[in-house]
């Protein structure tokens, strides 16, 4: 295997396209311990008269007998203008968009080079390539400004060995082969001060915000086998789909004429909900649908005379019932999600919303959506975490949802470890991102100081836009107590509370954030919400420790609001920053990090530790999702994908899931 600089095994390697990202991977695969690939190498060099210029190349690869290969990698459809002069990428839409000459930047890279190395009198031959990883050789015709040996397409990518020295060969007399190693001076020069890997935050977040939506269409197979159960609990770790899940079938019922009822935890989740979805359903909070039959969820009525927890309890689904008994408000479907949230004996209640129908072919449809970790209100109990055994109306076998589509790899192992429960569901989250950062303050001064420096950083030099960011407060943002207190702005960036009403549109129903503002919400009220980037406040000033059950739940929800990044501001020196760090350390920055999106995203790689081939075999994963880092697969999908299977085997493979049971799929040998 090939020696690759920097290592995915090792280190987070950044690709700005998959075509680069598959380049590499065959480097790795097809080549030699002798050849050494550099990826991503930027040149600067101070030239005279013109100043200090960069350059950079996707890859340089040395080899003692045919020196330095320098290659520019570019991914999609290709299009030639030869009017123009110009080329094209084309994308899946069939988009076309003007890219740089590749031949020119590789030859332009090149040339600096050589000049450079002859300035360190390092003397090796160096020849260049354009690399098409999407497209055929005899595709690109034959004309002055393209020299078909440069290509490396479909076909010679299959041969990348000797392609590599083929090219050498061509390009240089054989005297010129004949070199002294100068391994160990290109690898100081390409591995020193002169190159740098590539780290574009901009890029990734628009790349994947747009991966991200794709994932709708995996969820539309959900719903028919969802559907054709009356009575479903469905299960899923945050970013599993579930709220995603509850939209498509509350279009589904209503497409077929029926009357559907869809509640959920809080008013901005709501205000969301009703945007989506649209007319013809029935959307509200579970204290908006209780105040519909006049019982105020969290004020008791005068004539309630025990405590406030006993009104909440006992108070609430005692009235609620006899009220909603007494209506004729009735439903055929009903969707409950965050069912954590829900106290236990309000079910009741809520369940006679449903139709009673006495058709046992259309019968009435009742599906709640639920994570055993994310009960921040607690079940039946302050200091008492939500059990779905315990408490849930519907009782298992439930629905799992195990492909975390919203957050990292990163920010999914980090979370992990504030899950509660003893029968967690864990799911996969395939996507390599960024490690999320601990932003250490030592008082009120500093934190805003710190705060400055993150919103100049993601603002003015990465060219994120103040919408993507939400700032998640542990408690009331703006309270007496709160690190928040009194802030208005963080240098010229101001603060909105998102638990204010915001003002609509006489035109449209959608709300919208006021430019340049950062948004600021509980982290209670932003449940089932997401953002790209979620900065958590007020970890320290809130009075639980990070051990409390429904502090664990609190935080685990905050940051699980991720999509891209996740930044946590704590007391430096405090039991808490010592514990996050400690959380902190367990996730490693590893793998291929691809700006664009990735044809390998939610795929993973184990080794083979048991296999029969009557049976079955087991693989062991390198990552916490799966239960005790195993996972099984079938010998007939080994038939299916012509692969043979031994103990010590490296498989690639997507986690697929049948029943309640998660198993390999797609496999394919890693070699």
């Amino acid at each position: 295997m090939a020696q690759m600089f920097p290592d995915v095994e090792t280190t987070r390697v950044i690709f700005a396209s998959s075509a680069e990202e598959k380049f590499y991977n065959e480097c790795r695969k097809q080549l030699d311990d002798q050849w050494v690939v550099y990826s991503s190498c930027t040149l600067s060099m101070i030239e005279q008269d013109r100043g200090m210029k960069d350059n950079e190349i996707d890859f340089a690869l040395y080899h003692p007998s045919y020196g330095i290969i320098v290659i520019e990698v570019k991914g999609g459809r290709l299009k030639y203008d030869p009017d123009k002069g110009n080329f094209y990428s084309i994308n899946r839409f069939d988009k076309s968009f003007k890219i740089k000459d590749p031949f020119k930047q590789v030859l332009l890279w090149k040339s600096r080079f050589l000049r450079y190395l002859r300035q360190q009198n390092v003397r090796v031959p160096v020849c260049h390539s354009v690399c098409f990883p999407n497209v055929l050789e005899s595709e690109i015709p034959e004309n002055a400004a393209i020299e078909p040996e440069l290509i490396i397409g479909i076909s010679k990518m299959d041969r990348l060995e000797e392609t590599l020295s083929s090219l050498a060969k061509r390009s240089h007399e054989q005297r010129f082969l004949n070199f002294v190693d100068v391994g160990e001076r290109v690898h100081s020069i390409l591995r020193g001060s002169h190159f740098s890997t590539r780290l574009h935050i901009r890029d990734y977040l628009d790349n994947h915000e747009l991966r991200l939506k794709d994932i709708e269409s995996i969820s539309e197979t959900l719903i028919t086998p969802i559907a054709s159960s009356p009575r479903l609990g469905i299960e899923g770790e945050a970013g599993t789909g579930k709220t995603m899940l509850a939209i498509m079938l509350a279009k589904y019922f209503r497409g077929l004429g029926k009357r559907v009822l869809m509640l959920s935890s809080n008013r901005l989740m709501n205000d969301f909900l009703i945007q989506e979805i649209g007319s013809g359903v029935d959307v509200k909070t579970y204290s908006q649908m209780a105040g519909k039959f006049n019982v105020r969820l969290h004020k008791a009525p005068d004539d309630f005379k025990g405590a406030h927890e006993e009104w909440i309890q006992f108070g609430v689904p005692e009235r609620l019932t006899e009220a909603i008994s007494q209506s004729q408000v009735r439903y055929d479907v009903l969707l409950c999600d965050e069912a954590q949230d829900v106290q236990p004996f309000w079910w009741e209640a809520i369940e006679k919303l449903l139709e009673e129908k006495e058709n046992a072919e259309d019968p009435s449809r009742f599906y709640i959506f639920f994570d055993r970790s994310q009960g921040v209100f607690g079940s039946g109990g302050r200091e008492t975490h939500f059990v779905p055994e315990n408490v849930l109306p519907i009782e298992p076998p439930w629905f799992p949802l195990v492909h975390n589509y919203r957050t990292t790899r990163e920010i999914s192992r980090f979370s992990r470890s504030f899950r509660t429960g003893k029968q967690i569901l864990q799911s996969h989250s395939g996507r390599f991102g960024y490690k999320p950062e601990i932003i250490e303050y030592e008082d009120d001064a500093d934190f805003n100081r710190q705060m400055k420096i993150l919103c100049r950083k993601l603002f003015e030099e990465e060219g994120i836009r103040t919408h993507e960011v939400t700032i998640l407060s542990a408690r009331a943002p703006f309270a007496t107590g709160s690190i928040l207190q009194n802030v208005q702005k963080f240098g010229n960036y101001g603060l909105f509370d998102l638990n204010k009403p915001l003002r609509k549109n006489s035109r449209q129903k959608k709300q919208s954030l006021p430019k340049g503002k950062i948004a600021v919400s509980t982290i209670e009220s932003f449940k089932g919400m997401e953002t790209p980037i979620a900065v958590v406040t007020n970890i320290s000033e809130h009075k639980m420790p990070l051990n409390n059950p429904i502090m664990m739940s609190l935080f685990y929800v905050a940051c699980t609001r991720a999509k891209h990044m996740l930044y946590i501001a704590v007391k430096k020196n405090s039991i808490k920053q010592k514990e996050l760090s400690t959380a902190l350390e367990k996730v490693n920055e590893s793998g291929p990090l691809v700006l664009e999106g990735s044809a390998a995203d939610y795929q993973f790689t184990g080794s083979v530790v048991h296999y029969n081939p009557e049976r079955v075999g087991w693989l062991k994963v390198d990552d916490p999702a799966f239960e005790k880092s195993g996972i099984m697969f079938f010998p007939a999908d080994c038939n299916v994908a012509n692969i043979e299977v031994k103990v010590g085997t490296k498989i690639q493979f997507r986690p697929a899931v049948d029943g309640a049971i998660t198993y390999a799929s797609n496999l394919q040998v890693v070699r």
